[in-house]
């Protein structure tokens, strides 16, 4: 009875990983194209963006998950947040990849105020389909999350 348990445990310890592992990849491999920003208040920010991804279900997360990396990475061309948060750039994602893990797979929703699909899913290429978006986004909370869990430093707007 001992060894089942012990292989048992191994087994759903193994399947642990493995799982974790597959939602680590998902939104750090985010394929998408940029198209307009808008600043919705102060403290809130929308991106308008073409998300691609191979199955419909995935869609939506894909698109939260670019704008996320739009504002932190590339900045919002066209508004007052033109700069990305983080001035590291995508090394930020290999250099805090615990906080990024969590970030895109628990506390995205943390961040996105409102999420709306703006075409349908349609195929584009490589077997990917493409889904125009708009995603606004809690700029300042995002920023000062960063801040507070030193990804970036206080440098203000």
């Amino acid at each position: 009875m001992d060894l089942k348990y012990k292989i048992m445990n191994k087994l759903i310890v193994l399947s642990f990983v493995v799982l974790l592992s597959s939602f680590k990849a998902f939104c750090q491999n985010s394929n998408y194209v940029f198209v307009e920003g808008k600043v919705k208040s102060p403290s809130s920010v929308t991106v308008i963006l073409k998300t691609f991804a191979p199955k419909k279900k995935d869609v939506e997360k894909e698109a939260k998950c670019a704008a996320l990396k739009i504002i932190m990475f590339d900045g919002v061309e066209g508004t007052i947040y033109n700069r990305p948060l983080l001035s590291q750039g995508i090394a930020a994602l290999h250099d805090n990849e615990y906080y990024f893990d969590t970030l895109f797979n628990s506390n995205l929703a943390d961040y996105i105020k409102y999420t709306k699909m703006l075409s349908n899913f349609k195929k584009a290429e490589k077997n990917e389909k493409s889904t125009l978006y708009s995603v606004e986004v809690n700029y300042i909370q995002l920023k000062k999350d960063l801040e507070k869990n030193k990804i970036s430093k206080q440098l203000g707007l």
